[in-house]
């Protein structure tokens, strides 16, 4: 049997409802990162802390069921909607999968809930599987999720609304939502039921090239002390946290900036992808595209740079940028295209531009140009704090770099200063890999203290 071919022409499956069959297939196919075999084991360890014996288990998105296969219970219960995952399950005599949507289900009695929710972006979830999802999690819990919620938020959900009221959950989830915004009302939920919390960082590298830092994170609703535990491993050593970023710090805390702030911070643009919208020197060249009337200086990314380099001047642009062959030309569609980049823009291949970002605009090209930052920031990094420099060519922040506005001259070349001689990875959990990333709104409340010193 194609499974592929027939995954939405499974009587039953709701598919059909989620979207198109090619945002089905995306969905689906970021849904397909087995669970290693060894992190299924020390999910059940760490369950068996709480619980020596569980009477019924259930398991949302439980792909071949693996998580079954272990654990001392009495009655497992897994669904798991993709052919392609569960046709190879091998279950024991008191499990079972459901080959349903894991939001079609009515169970809320649960002893445990167990297993390693898919990690969907929200760009990448259907449109009807979102809302679907969105309106069971609000029937159940009261809360409402906003779009950008990734999947996972919504199997967590799912989760503490179907264990009974001194049940456990058990998920594999990424380590950064005991700090992130995008994860608060997850947060506030918790605390406002007063449920123990603990959370088990796992090393880096537990799912591959999956860059992003995972956990073990466990609800006990029959612990009501509402205390939340942070535990790391440090070789075969593991080792309680007193603060959720495992250092003696507590996190960076988020800060908006009002209209009044002299100096505010600004996520880099998000034209819609940049592989369309951001050129390397030779590909402005060979399309026969004119700086500044086709395209403007932009920076994707702080890395080519050394940390101690203050200034983007001419000369560092040429040679870490354009000389280097890095995408530094942004399309200028802020005004009348010329005969060239209307050409260049007519022959992007669909699928380059079917991004959700370009779909919803008119012209799937179109797009206002912000303004030009003083001081450019690197919102991820490597060692003790992010990289900034003054922005002395005027190239606008792309992606991953923010920009700094409202500095004069003289005080952008200061707050870049402050910026890269600030500790700051102490205060903020680790992404993956020795990868830090800082929210916008921590960089913001970054320049506020430093405007206080």
């Amino acid at each position: 049997m194609n499974f592929r071919a027939s995954r939405t022409e499974i009587e039953g499956n709701h598919f059909h409802q989620w979207g198109t069959a090619e945002e089905v297939d995306l969905y689906l196919d970021r849904c397909q990162i087995e669970t290693p075999l060894e992190l299924v084991d020390k999910v059940w360890q760490c369950v068996m802390q709480h619980r020596q014996r569980v009477g019924d288990v259930i398991d949302f998105g439980a792909g071949d069921g693996r998580f079954a296969a272990k654990g001392d219970y009495k009655k497992y219960t897994g669904y798991e909607v993709d052919p392609l995952r569960w046709s190879k399950a091998q279950l024991p005599k008191n499990a079972k999968l459901i080959h349903r949507c894991a939001f079609s289900s009515r169970l809320r009695g649960a002893d445990l809930c167990i297993g390693n929710p898919p990690y969907v972006r929200n760009q990448d979830l259907p449109e009807g599987w979102r809302q679907r999802a969105a309106r069971v999690v609000r029937q159940r819990t009261g809360v409402d999720l906003s779009g950008l919620a990734n999947a996972w938020q919504y199997f967590f959900f799912l989760a503490l609304s179907s264990v009974n009221d001194r049940g456990l959950v058990a998920l594999v989830i990424p380590y950064e939502w005991v700090s992130r915004p995008s994860s608060k009302k997850l947060r506030d939920y918790i605390n406002s039921q007063g449920w123990g919390v603990t959370v088990y960082r796992l090393p880096d590298m537990t799912f591959g090239r999956v860059l992003t830092t995972a956990s073990i994170t466990l609800v006990d609703k029959r612990t009501r002390d509402g205390k939340w535990t942070y535990l790391a491993q440090h070789g075969n050593e593991i080792q309680k946290k007193r603060f959720a970023g495992g250092n003696k710090a507590k996190v960076l805390e988020y800060e908006r900036a009002t209209k009044n702030s002299p100096l505010k911070a600004k996520r880099g643009l998000s034209p819609g992808n940049q592989k369309i919208f951001t050129l390397t020197e030779a590909e402005r060249a060979e399309l026969g595209l004119k700086i500044g009337r086709d395209v403007i200086a932009c920076i994707t990314s702080l890395k080519p740079i050394p940390h101690s380099c203050a200034t983007l001047s001419a000369k560092t642009f040429s040679r870490y940028y354009r000389d280097a062959g890095r995408r530094c030309w942004l399309l200028n569609v802020s005004k009348e295209t010329s005969f060239e980049l209307n050409a260049y823009l007519a022959n992007v291949p669909a699928v380059d531009r079917g991004t959700a970002t370009c779909k919803l605009r008119e012209n799937w090209w179109e797009f206002s140009m912000p303004k030009i930052p003083s001081v450019l920031v690197a919102t991820g990094f490597r060692g003790k704090g992010p990289k900034a420099v003054v922005n002395a060519i005027g190239a606008h922040a792309v992606g991953s770099v923010c920009g700094i506005h409202g500095p004069s001259a003289s005080f952008a070349k200061e707050i870049a200063r402050k910026i890269r001689n600030t500790e700051v990875a102490s205060k903020i959990v680790a992404h993956s890999m020795g990868l830090h990333k800082l929210e916008i709104n921590q960089i913001n409340a970054l320049l506020m203290r430093l405007l206080a010193k």
